[in-house]
């Protein structure tokens, strides 16, 4: 049985993926020890990550998880000013910066010598297109294996459409854009443990949706192809599903109230969120100009909702098929879907069979078993990746 290590802070996001990611990595590793703030004593963090391995290890394999900034160029004081700044508008914790600051520079300082084979690292929530080279080379250099997409899931930059170039996340980091990451992926299969984002049994609903009333949710920032969906809804007057709890708490974070830093808003956030998703009769989603599989492509599924979507990058791997488990809908031909959707009365089956498909290949308790599999062929060093094939996930081994 593996023996790993588990090394980060332990904080609540306001997305599941990161705050479920500790329960991910249980499930995957049972013999799993967890270290860092939230997570230790501070008599315990006070001796340090070197001393805590020294006596509690050995360890095969140490983990780093998402909260830890370890692919960054430096750790420098804009590193750390933007992380705590993150960790105290988006993230619920009762640590301190200082804890927060003393724990970075403990593990950069030990985790180039840390005597353990097998460096993992997430990088599930990673800025793909963002990064550097000289993140990559730091990847290298520690001899880190990643836990995140693979190359089915990130295109190269002349596959992107053209509408990237409209969104602000693509204008605020156009200068630093690159396929350095996609050079990598595709050039070492064997250093990442492909796994994408996974949804909680709590995120499932089982209401039929002829039971919910003839709405469309489109959850959610207002990204090119969202924001084109709902133009074109408005101007139809096809009834949309009421988002003034996403607009509310995005006023009341501008205004500098914590909305997301606290326990209370975060979970008021998300019980809107997923009640919004489960009594919609319809969801609808669009892939963003990056093509990434974000969560929202698992999350409408798994809530039951018969979902509608301009699909992302590798959508038909990861076995959801069009006209089978979702309906493939552009934005500006929504409107007139739903309503022949609505004449009809159609679109049970293809609601349950979109359900049943998330279950089984991308629950959590699913995607603990994909990446178990990786890292027991890992431990015998006979790992050279993983990837989907129309809903199946296989392990290439020498």
């Amino acid at each position: 049985m593996i023996r790993a290590l588990y090394v980060d802070i332990d904080l609540i996001h306001l997305n599941p993926t990161a705050t479920y990611f500790p329960q991910l990595i249980e499930t995957a590793i049972p013999n799993v020890s967890f270290y860092g703030p939230g997570f230790s004593s501070s008599d315990v963090l006070a001796k340090g990550l070197e001393n805590w391995i020294r006596e509690t290890g050995p360890f095969e394999m140490i983990i780093i998880g998402p909260n830890s900034p370890i692919l960054v160029d430096d750790l420098n004081d804009d590193v750390i000013d933007s992380t705590l700044a993150y960790m105290h508008s988006y993230t619920h914790h009762q640590l301190t910066d200082s804890q927060v600051v003393t724990f970075f520079k403990d593990l950069f300082a030990v985790l180039p010598n840390v005597d353990i084979e097998h460096r993992l690292v997430t990088t599930l929530n990673f800025d793909y297109y963002g990064a550097t080279d000289t993140q990559v080379k730091r990847l290298q250099d520690l001899n880190l294996i990643l836990i995140g997409p693979n190359e089915q899931f990130v295109l190269p930059l002349a596959e992107l459409p053209a509408f990237v170039t409209q969104e602000k996340h693509y204008q605020r980091k156009r200068a630093r854009l690159s396929d350095c990451w996609f050079d990598f992926l595709h050039a070492n299969p064997e250093r990442v443990i492909t796994a994408l984002h996974y949804v909680v049994p709590s995120e499932f609903s089982y209401a039929p949706i002829v039971s919910r009333p003839p709405v469309v949710a489109i959850p959610g920032v207002e990204y090119h192809l969202r924001k084109e969906a709902n133009i074109a809804l408005k101007r139809s007057g096809v009834r949309r599903a009421s988002k003034m709890y996403f607009h509310l708490f995005r006023v009341m974070n501008r205004l500098g109230i914590p909305v997301y830093g606290t326990q209370l808003g975060l979970h008021l956030y998300n019980q809107l969120y997923q009640r919004t998703l489960k009594t919609s009769r319809y969801a609808y989603t669009a892939r963003t100009g990056f093509g990434l599989p974000v969560r929202k492509f698992f999350e409408i599924p798994a809530a039951g909702a018969l979902m509608l979507c301009s699909p992302c990058t590798g959508y038909l791997e990861l076995g959801f098929v069009d006209g089978v488990h979702y309906h493939s809908v552009e934005p500006n031909a929504l409107p007139e879907f739903l309503q022949k959707l609505n004449r009809s009365g159609a679109g049970h089956d293809i609601a349950v069979a979109g359900r049943q498909i998330t279950a089984r290949n991308h629950s959590l308790q699913a995607r603990a078993q994909q990446i178990a599999l990786c890292l027991d062929a890992l431990k015998r060093r006979t790992y050279r990746g993983a990837w989907w094939r129309h809903g199946e996930f296989l392990i290439e081994e020498r």
